[in-house]
């Protein structure tokens, strides 16, 4: 049996106490190695929901729980947050270093890490990203999709458990986003529990699980191939259904019968 890693115990939260609720009646338990996309439309809640998850917001009512640690509890943040990395929207808002090697450094001195465990640590995960060869360049020479390696590079150097991507891929090229999304692949078998907030459902099937939110609450939460099998779980949220689903959808209407495919592939464009 799988050891929890992330609980959710009836959290609501809101911003303003003369705001509506961002979260309602959040209930959620993620499994160590698991893969968790989450999708909604705009204002459903999904980014809220994972930044509380490393203490960058805390619940109004609830818990949230990491490896047993709650989060309200300062004391525990800093461990919670040596063990989830997270990776944010727009990768700029992450780098600060004058040099991809030092900005990949940057938080493994932060906490103390020796100079030479840090080089090797940032040498093996450059290494790893295809950034070795720019180690000495300054970031901002970078592509869009070398950033998000970067800002990815980081968290990596910090030797999380779990991985955090919040729409990572939303300001990337077609071929930027499937290394990224390639890359995370890789991360997965290799034992990281991944955690993916998305508004592109043709990702979903990379996932082990699916969770859909609507209005701060949890729609769905089961398989994607679940999900895709039935297209209002996702055009009940206000989601346009992955593409074979409304092929299938379509094909019924015309009085064909297609099978619903759990292979995602990136589209060329």
């Amino acid at each position: 049996m799988m050891d929890s890693v992330i609980s959710f115990n009836n959290v609501w939260f809101r911003y303003d106490s003369r705001q509506d609720w961002t979260l309602r009646e959040i209930n959620l338990t993620l499994d160590e190695g698991e893969w968790l996309t989450i999708v909604g439309g705009n204002g459903s809640g999904k980014s809220t929901l994972v930044r509380l998850i490393n203490g960058l917001l805390q619940p109004t009512s609830g818990e949230v729980a990491v490896y047993g640690k709650t989060t309200c509890d300062h004391q525990n943040l800093w461990n919670i947050r040596q063990n989830v990395g997270m990776i944010f929207p727009n990768a700029e808002n992450q780098i600060v270093g004058m040099t991809v090697q030092e900005d990949t450094a940057l938080g493994l001195y932060n906490i103390g890490v020796s100079p030479e465990e840090a080089e090797s640590r940032c040498r093996s995960v450059l290494q790893l990203l295809g950034l070795d060869e720019l180690k000495d360049r300054p970031p901002y020479f970078l592509s869009g999709g070398e950033k998000q390696k970067l800002a990815l590079a980081g968290v990596l150097a910090m030797e999380p458990k779990v991985i955090i991507v919040d729409e990572s891929t939303s300001m990337l090229d077609s071929q930027s986003a499937r290394q990224i999304h390639e890359i995370l692949s890789e991360l997965h078998r290799d034992g990281f529990t991944i955690i993916q907030v998305t508004h592109e459902v043709e990702e979903i099937f990379t996932a082990d699980r699916l969770v859909v939110m609507q209005k701060g609450k949890i729609q769905f939460d089961g398989t994607p191939e679940e999900a895709a099998a039935n297209s209002c779980v996702f055009t009940d949220s206000g989601l346009l259904p992955p593409f074979s689903a409304r092929m299938r959808d379509l094909a019924k209407q015309t009085g064909l019968s297609l099978p619903t495919t759990n292979e995602f592939e990136f589209g060329d464009e």
